[in-house]
Formats: C-alpha cells, structure tokens, sequence
C-alpha cells in the first residue's frame, strides 16, 4: 500500500510538472482526490487498526486529516458558494500542517512500527510545508504554487517509495 501511495503521487507529480497551465486548473481535482486516497489508503494500510497506543491513534487523526482535507477540495465548487477560496485553501493548509506534524510526532512516539524514523518524519515535514505553503502563499501567484507542491509532492513520493522499500528489505 506504501509503495502504491507513492506510485500514484509520482505519477500526479510529473503530469502537473510537465502541463503546469493545465495542472493550475487540474490542480483542485488532483489534490483533493490525492489527499483522500493518500488518508483512505492510509486507514486501509492497517498501521491504525494495527496498534491501540497513541502513536496508532495519531495515525489515525493524520488519516482522518487528509481526508477530510480532500473532501473540502473536492467540494470547493460547491463551497465556494458558503465559503471564500482564501478560507478554503487556509482551511487545507491546517489540515495538512496538522497532518504532517502529527506524522511526524507518531514516528517519534512509536518507533515499534519503524526500522529507522527518518523516512516519517522526513514524509511528516514534506506535509507540513505543504501546509504552511498553502496558509502564507497568496492564491495570486498559482504558478509558483504549482511548482513548490509538485516538487513536494515527488519528494514526498520517493520518500514513500524507500519507506516501502525499507519495509520490504527488513521484513
């Protein structure tokens, strides 16, 4: 699951690179349908289910973040009408900061499930700068926007990638 999280951002990385004026206006879809499947693949991996202690726990609200992350932007056609894409977009930026923090802190806290935490927490702060990109970049400069989120979305993919091939190689 690991490795297929990974596959599907590379993937998704390298289209918005490659089309960057159709990836500004792809860039909701893709971003919230990555966001929900990074969260629902995440909850399917079984790390949540697997452990009851606090770093368990944690990856569970980290899930639960970036789906519900997801849903708002998947929804912002319809919630543009309610709310005002500045609020929508400082309202993903949290939920993906909290996200990548709380990555970040459940590799410290249960290091049972890690051979060496550095892939988390290195995945956690990719996150976490996506987050604060998203809270003090202004929506204006789109283009600058792209290109930071899709560096940060390969990085965070390769970092998938050897958490799964870690993964492999120990087990």
């Amino acid at each position: 699951m690991t490795a297929l999280r990974g596959i599907v951002m590379i993937a998704a990385g390298l289209l918005a690179f490659l089309y960057p004026a159709e990836a500004v206006k792809f860039v909701l879809l893709a971003g919230g349908g990555l966001l929900l499947v990074d969260g629902a693949l995440g909850l399917a991996s079984g790390e949540t289910w697997a452990s009851r202690n606090a770093g368990g726990q944690l990856v569970l609200i980290r899930n639960l973040c970036c789906i519900v992350a997801g849903v708002i932007v998947l929804a912002s056609g319809l919630l543009t009408n309610v709310f005002s894409l500045s609020f929508l977009a400082t309202c993903v930026g949290l939920l993906a900061l909290v996200a990548g923090l709380v990555e970040i802190v459940s590799s410290l806290i249960d290091r049972d499930r890690y051979a060496s935490p550095l892939p988390a927490m290195v995945s956690g702060g990719l996150y976490a700068i996506f987050g604060l990109a998203l809270l003090f970049m202004p929506l204006s400069s789109a283009a600058t926007l792209m290109r930071i989120v899709t560096a940060l979305l390969i990085l965070y993919a390769l970092s998938l990638l050897y958490r799964a091939w870690r993964i492999r190689t120990t087990a």
